[in-house]
């Protein structure tokens, strides 16, 4: 996405146009794009514990639901959010195994994306997350779990939102941004000043500081420094913008790690297991 958008900045320029839309469907992968532009992901990992599959109704249909369980009657419940390429049917293993070290984990397919029922844009995706949050509050208060948001990516601003919604204990944004526009404004980098940027409205106005405004719970913001997809400078902007909110915030950088494999790093179960003991 970070090069798609440069190429877009610099043809940008060199046709003399100095303006740029940037459509709400830029960062969305639903399956029909991914058959479209010849998308294939990489494979799973077989799942290594328990889960269920479920189907929670939301306003577009059906969304497409797992439940982990890890077997520890006291672990917290993770409701996590997946970045513009996840689904479960190619990540539910490798999510489950990054996450079972601090709980049970709820994870779900966005509209459009694997068993989930409708239009891939990001209303249907913050309809689809409320759904899937009422349902984590639920768990979580009949087996007397604490309760997690973990948004990746593009679920950075979807869990922010539910962790708000839902009164999450804690929430934690792996490789994210502060916002549509911070992200935009970054990617396009040195042609910044010469472009003027047009946002779709749902787009614009995703901002995560402004989300958590109030919020009680502790966040905690993990940073890849070789990220060239959501440059590290955005992790630093986020955990920033959200101390000057009065969040209470941790900020872990993972100096070796890329987009999506901070949790590959030697030292992230026992950084983040310290970031969240006495939930």
């Amino acid at each position: 996405m970070h090069r798609r958008l440069m190429i877009l900045a610099a043809a940008v320029l060199v046709s003399g146009c100095l303006s740029m839309n940037v459509a709400e469907d830029a960062f969305f992968y639903p399956d029909t794009r991914l058959v479209a532009e010849k998308v294939t992901l990489p494979p799973d990992i077989p799942m290594g514990f328990e889960a269920d599959v479920l189907s929670l109704p939301y306003s577009g249909g059906t969304v497409g639901v797992t439940r982990v369980r890890t077997g520890r009657a006291d672990a917290p419940l993770i409701l996590f959010c997946g970045g513009n390429l996840f689904r479960r049917s190619a990540g539910a293993g490798k999510t489950a195994a990054k996450l079972a070290p601090f709980g049970d984990a709820l994870m779900f397919d966005y509209p459009g994306y694997g068993d989930t029922a409708g239009q891939a844009d990001y209303a249907s995706f913050m309809a689809a997350g409320t759904a899937v949050a009422d349902a984590a509050r639920a768990q979580a208060d009949a087996e007397g779990r604490k309760l997690i948001a973990w948004g990746h990516s593009l679920g950075g601003p979807v869990c922010a939102q539910a962790a708000q919604y839902m009164h999450a204990d804690a929430l934690v944004l792996e490789t994210t941004t502060p916002s549509t526009r911070a992200a935009v404004d970054t990617m396009v980098g040195w042609a910044r000043p010469f472009v003027r940027i047009h946002i779709a409205p749902n787009l614009n106005s995703i901002d995560i500081p402004a989300a958590l405004q109030g919020y009680p719970g502790k966040v905690v913001v993990l940073e890849a420094g070789r990220d060239d997809t959501l440059p590290a400078s955005l992790s630093r902007r986020l955990a920033s913008e959200l101390e000057a909110e009065g969040v209470h915030v941790e900020h872990l950088s993972f100096p070796q790690a890329g987009h999506n494999d901070v949790g590959k790093q030697a030292d992230f179960q026992p950084r983040v297991s310290a970031a969240l003991a006495g939930l």
